[in-house]
């Protein structure tokens, strides 16, 4: 996996005060240096809910992690809208009821840190449950433009359908 290194702001670097979720939450990615990781994330738009966690892994590795619980409710509505009465009827593949994205970040011995991985897990009505692995670094540039991971605004009847179906095979490989 191809991790991305990142630059500390120079106080941070010098003081070492400060938690491991500080350090992460004031570093800036090489990839947008117009603002910090924390003020990317905790403003993103499509996060009802947003938590920082810091802990360490078995062998000692140092992790910090931030999950969003997307805001997915109006987005489900409107895909169901755009099917037919009956269609709709059979559709409890589109009965989500939460969207949960977990970032997480490892520290290095040097104060530096890495995305080392990006997991979903979504949740429908009746309790199924499938987690699946994102790529990191274009998960984080959505978090960045502040887009929403789940956008009622940009559907039409055929993106309606395809969703229909894509969560209709995502369900169905479910556990």
């Amino acid at each position: 996996m191809k991790k991305l290194l990142l630059a500390l702001p120079f106080t941070l670097a010098l003081s070492g005060c400060g938690s491991n979720v500080d350090l992460v939450k004031d570093g800036i990615m090489d990839f947008n240096q117009t603002t910090t990781l924390g003020q990317a994330l905790d403003n993103w738009k499509s996060c009802k809910e947003t938590d920082w966690e810091s802990f360490e892994t078995d062998n000692g590795a140092s992790v910090v992690q931030f999950t969003c619980k997307h805001k997915v409710k109006n987005f489900m509505e409107k895909t169901k809208g755009y099917l037919s009465t009956e269609e709709q009827a059979k559709a409890d593949y589109l009965d989500i009821v939460a969207n949960v994205q977990t970032f997480q970040f490892t520290l290095n011995q040097d104060d530096t840190f890495q995305i080392d991985n990006v997991q979903v897990e979504t949740t429908w009505a009746d309790g199924t449950k499938f987690n699946d692995s994102q790529k990191p670094v274009e998960q984080l540039e959505t978090a960045y433009q502040n887009e929403l991971n789940f956008n009622p605004a940009q559907l039409n009847k055929v993106a309606a359908g395809q969703l229909s179906y894509t969560f209709q095979v995502i369900k169905s490989r479910a556990k």
